[in-house]
C-alpha cells in the first residue's frame, strides 16, 4: 500500500496533520492513517485516545469554515499497535484554510497526486466562485451606463424582440434591474477586445499587419474579427483554393469568445504565420475536462448563458461541438491542430489546411493521364485509403471528376467543360 492522492501515511500527530486535512477537504477528500511509516509499515501510537483528541482539538482550532461533518476520526488495531484512522470528505464550503494565515496561498492546501501544496491565487479564485455559485456573467457590471446598438440590430436581423423583458429572460439584467457582465460582453462598452497580427515568416520576428478589434459587442468583435481573417486568407490554385476553410475560422473564434475567462483582464491573440494561425485565449481548460474530453465533443462553458446567446443567434449550432468539427475538417490533411493548455491559458494551432490542393494534383494528373484510380490517389497524395475515398467523393459531387466502372474496376476521369 502507497501513499496517493486519497491516501497519507503519519507516523505521529504533528502540525503537518493540519494541513493535509485541509489539502483533502479543498480537493477529493481522502484518508489519513497516523501511525504508519512512509512506505507503509506499522508503527503504531502511543498514548492513543490522547493522541485522537489531539487530533480534534488541532483541527478545530486551526481551521475554518468548520470542517468537523467532514472528518471522522477513529481508533484501530493492526499487527497488535493501535492507529489512527482520520476519513476526510470533500467540503462543499471552499476554500477551507488555515486560520490564522487566512483566504490566502499560505494558508490553502491541496492535493496533488500524494503531495499536499499551497493553492494558487488562481485555484482559490476558483473555488470561491465555485461554492458561491456567483459566476462572472451573473455578476453586476461595475459599468452600467450601457448600450446596445449593435446588438439590437442583429436581433432585429433575426427577427426577434430585444426589450427589457428579453434582456431579463437571458440574465443580462437581474432581477434587480441592474445590468449584469453578461450584459457588459453584449454592450458597445464592452472593454475585451481580439487583438490580431500577421507576420512574415513562421516566427514572430517580423509582423507585417496588426490590428486590435474596437471596444464593443462581443458580436461585433466577432464579425469584424473574421473580416480581418477573410481579408488575409490566401486564395490560390486555379480552382478556389482558402488557406483555411472559413468554419475554421469561424469555428474557433467562436471557441475563444464563448469559453474564454473574462476574469483574467486582457485579450484574445490570434497570430497569423505563414504556415499557421494561433489563437490563445486567456482560461485554461474548465475544471473537470480534459483535452482528450473536448476533442471528443464534451464542453462546459464558463460562460453557458452568453454560449445559449450565441446558440439563440445561430452563430452556433452545436454548443460544445466547436473543437471536435474543426479537427473533423482536418481529417484528410496532412497537418492536424494542435491544442496546448496552462492554467490561465488556452491555445489552438491551426496548419494551413488548403485541402483543395489535393484537387489540383489529381486534376494535373488527369491532364496527362485519362484516368486515376483510389489506390494512385493515395500513393499520389500519400494519405490512406478511407481519406483517398472522401477526396475523390468530394470531387464527384463538385462535378470535377466522372467514375466509372464497378468494385476494383472503379476509375475517374475529368469532367469535361
Amino acid at each position: 500500500m502507497n501513499e496517493s492522492d486519497k491516501l497519507e501515511f503519519k507516523r505521529e500527530v504533528n502540525d503537518s496533520l493540519v494541513k493535509e486535512v485541509i489539502a483533502f477537504c479543498n480537493s477529493s477528500g481522502g484518508t489519513i492513517v497516523i501511525g504508519y511509516n512512509d512506505d507503509g509499515s506499522v508503527y503504531g501510537v502511543e498514548n492513543v485516545r490522547k493522541e485522537l483528541d489531539k487530533v480534534s482539538s488541532k483541527l478545530h482550532d486551526s481551521i475554518e469554515p468548520d470542517i468537523s461533518f467532514l472528518v471522522s476520526p477513529r481508533i484501530e488495531k493492526q499487527e497488535g499497535k493501535d492507529i489512527i484512522i482520520v476519513e476526510v470528505l470533500q467540503g462543499t464550503s471552499k476554500p477551507y484554510y488555515l486560520k490564522n494565515k487566512g483566504m490566502t496561498p499560505e494558508g490553502v492546501y491541496i492535493r496533488l497526486g500524494a503531495t499536499t501544496q499551497h493553492a494558487t491565487s488562481e485555484i482559490i479564485r476558483q473555488m470561491i466562485i465555485e461554492t458561491s455559485g456567483i459566476t462572472f456573467e451573473k455578476n453586476i457590471s461595475i459599468n452600467q451606463d450601457l448600450t446596445f446598438i449593435y446588438t439590437e440590430r442583429i436581433f432585429k436581423e433575426k427577427g426577434l424582440a430585444f426589450g427589457n423583458r428579453e434582456k431579463k429572460t437571458l440574465s443580462i439584467i437581474n432581477d434587480k434591474d441592474k445590468y449584469t457582465n453578461l450584459g457588459l460582453l453584449l454592450s458597445d462598452q464592452c472593454p475585451y477586445t481580439i487583438k490580431m497580427a500577421i507576420y512574415k515568416d513562421t516566427t514572430k520576428n517580423e509582423f507585417v499587419d496588426m490590428k486590435e478589434t474596437a471596444q464593443r459587442s462581443v458580436l461585433q468583435q466577432l464579425e469584424e474579427a473574421l473580416n480581418y481573417l477573410k481579408l488575409n486568407n490566401k486564395i490560390s490554385g486555379k480552382i478556389e483554393n482558402h488557406d483555411y476553410p472559413f468554419e475554421v475560422l469561424r469555428e474557433s473564434l467562436l471557441n475563444t469568445i464563448g469559453h474564454r475567462d473574462y476574469e483574467i483582464p486582457g485579450s484574445t491573440l490570434v497570430h497569423i504565420f505563414t504556415d499557421r494561425i494561433e489563437i490563445l485565449s486567456l482560461g485554461g481548460l474548465v475544471k473537470g475536462l480534459t483535452i482528450d474530453d473536448i476533442k471528443l465533443g464534451s464542453s462546459s462553458s464558463r460562460n453557458p448563458k452568453l454560449m445559449n446567446i450565441l446558440q439563440y443567434l445561430c452563430f452556433e449550432n452545436n454548443i460544445g461541438s466547436g473543437i471536435s468539427r474543426i479537427l473533423e475538417l482536418y481529417k484528410n490533411a496532412n497537418k492536424h491542430p494542435e491544442i496546448k493548455t496552462a492554467t490561465h491559458s488556452f491555445l489552438i494551432m491551426l496548419p494551413i489546411l488548403n485541402i483543395n490542393n489535393k484537387y489540383e494534383k489529381i486534376i494535373n494528373y488527369l491532364k496527362e493521364n485519362e484516368t486515376i484510380t483510389r489506390k494512385k490517389v493515395e500513393n499520389l497524395l500519400n494519405i490512406k485509403k478511407n481519406a483517398s475515398i472522401d477526396i475523390l467523393n468530394e470531387m464527384v459531387a463538385k462535378d470535377l471528376l466522372i467514375k466509372e466502372g464497378k468494385s476494383r474496376d472503379i476509375v475517374y476521369k475529368l469532367q469535361e467543360r
